[in-house]
């Protein structure tokens, strides 16, 4: 997945990972459950999702930590064959729990 444009309060994400219904859905519950966001807007036809999120509740600084499973995540992306989406799903899975944290 790569980040398009990252503003202070707003991130867009495009992948071609993120047609799939279920990444997408997967991904969204997984950001969706972070107290600092405030609005997810995603286009299952180009594949992007746009992220709305407090920044005082979500400073750059507490965004970095997140790094290593972004980073992840986006190499089991770049592999992603369309068919076997497991490892996909669990990555969101695991980014999930450090974002409820």
């Amino acid at each position: 997945m790569n980040i398009s444009s990252f503003f202070p309060g707003r991130i867009r994400i495009r992948d071609e990972v993120l047609k799939d219904a279920e990444i997408s859905g997967a991904l969204r519950a997984a950001i969706e459950s972070h107290e600092a966001i405030k609005n997810i807007d995603h286009n299952l036809r180009t594949g992007s999702v746009l992220i709305e999120y407090y920044v005082s509740k979500l400073p750059v600084e507490k965004l970095l930590t997140f790094q290593k499973e972004l980073m992840e995540l986006q190499q089991l992306c770049e592999h992603y064959n369309g068919k076997d989406k497991s490892a996909i799903l669990k990555k969101i899975g695991e980014l999930k729990e450090k974002l409820a944290l």
